[in-house]
C-alpha cells in the first residue's frame, strides 16, 4: 500500500512546495523610467511562474535592447506586450486573479469578473494543464466523443468553487510541462521571430508587426479566437512579404487594418475582410522576378 501511494505523495508534496520567487537582476544600460517598468513586469512574471520564466522574459527582451531599427519607444512597447503575452490567462492564472493572488496582474488584461460569479472554463482549457503527451492524447479522446468543448461550472464564492480555484493555483508549478504552456512558448517565439524578419526584410513594418501582438487578448473561448486572428493576420500578410512571395508596399498600414478589425469583431469576420480588401491590391511575387538581383 506504500508503495502504491508514494507517487501521489510525491506528487502532493511537490504542488504544495514553492518555487523561486525572487526578481532576478535587470540588465545594466536601462533608463530608470524603463528600469521601473521592466521591473514591474518582472514582478508580474516572477508571480505569474517563477524566477526562472522572469529570467527568460529578460533574455528575450534583450534581443531587442540598443538593436539598430528599434526606437527607445519601440522597445517599450516591446517590453509591455512581451509582458502581457507571457502572462496569458490560463486556468490557473483566471484563479489567481478571481482569489486575488496577482496583485501584479496587468489592470486591464488581468480584469476578470466571471458573470454572475459563475467560471466556465473549456474542458479543453483543462486538459491543456496536464502534459503534453497525455494532454493531447486525452483531447483526441474527447474530441471523438465530442466532450472537449463542453464547460465546467465552478461558482466563484460559493461550494466547492474556491476549493477548486485554489487547487487550480496549485498546479502552477506543473505548467511548464503542460501542453497550453508549449503552445504559448512557441506563439510567442513566432511574434519575436517576425519581428527579427521584419527588421532584415521590411523596416518600415517592424512598428505594427510588434503592436500585432496586441490582437490576442482575453481568456477562454475568446482568448483562442483571438489568437486565431493574430496568425491569420501573420500567415495572410507579414509572412508572404518576408518569404519574398507577395508584393504589399503598405503592409504596415494593413496590420494597422487588421489589427483594428481583429479588436473590434473578435469572430475574425471583418479581419477576414480587410484582409481580403489588402490583397487585392497586392501582387505575387514570380519566382523570376524573386531570382532577380536587388
Amino acid at each position: 500500500m506504500a508503495e502504491a501511494i508514494r507517487p501521489l505523495r510525491a506528487l502532493t508534496n511537490y504542488l504544495l512546495g514553492e518555487d523561486d520567487q525572487h526578481s532576478p537582476p535587470l540588465p545594466d544600460g536601462l533608463s530608470p523610467d524603463l528600469s521601473a517598468v521592466i521591473s514591474q513586469h518582472v514582478e508580474m512574471l516572477v508571480e505569474f511562474q517563477n524566477t526562472e520564466y522572469a529570467a527568460l522574459y529578460l533574455d528575450r527582451l534583450g534581443r531587442f535592447h540598443d538593436r539598430y531599427g528599434i526606437s527607445s519607444g519601440l522597445f517599450r512597447e516591446i517590453a509591455d506586450l512581451l509582458a502581457l503575452r507571457m502572462s496569458f490567462n490560463d486556468p490557473i492564472r483566471v484563479a489567481q486573479i478571481i482569489l486575488r493572488r496577482a496583485p501584479q496582474a496587468d489592470p486591464v488584461a488581468g480584469r476578470i469578473d466571471p458573470p454572475n460569479g459563475l467560471y466556465r472554463p473549456e474542458i479543453r482549457e483543462i486538459v491543456e494543464m496536464l502534459p503534453r503527451d497525455q494532454a493531447e492524447s486525452l483531447a483526441d479522446g474527447l474530441m471523438a466523443i465530442k466532450m472537449l468543448r463542453g464547460r465546467l461550472r465552478i461558482h466563484v464564492d460559493r461550494g466547492k468553487g474556491p476549493l477548486l480555484l485554489r487547487l487550480f493555483v496549485r498546479c502552477r508549478r506543473l505548467r511548464p510541462s503542460s501542453l497550453r504552456f508549449v503552445r504559448e512558448n512557441s506563439s510567442v517565439e513566432r511574434w519575436l521571430h517576425m519581428i527579427d524578419r521584419s527588421l532584415a526584410k521590411c523596416p518600415d513594418a517592424v512598428a505594427e508587426v510588434v503592436r500585432s501582438a496586441a490582437i490576442v487578448s482575453g481568456y477562454g473561448a475568446s482568448y483562442h479566437l483571438s489568437l486565431t486572428n493574430w496568425n491569420l493576420a501573420i500567415n495572410k500578410l507579414a509572412k508572404p512579404v518576408f518569404d519574398g512571395e507577395l508584393d504589399l508596399p503598405q503592409l504596415p498600414a494593413a496590420l494597422a487594418q487588421v489589427r483594428s478589425a481583429a479588436g473590434a469583431d473578435l469572430s475574425g469576420e471583418e479581419l477576414r475582410r480587410v484582409i481580403a480588401d489588402v490583397l487585392t491590391s497586392a501582387r505575387p511575387v514570380t519566382a523570376a522576378a524573386a531570382s532577380r538581383p536587388v
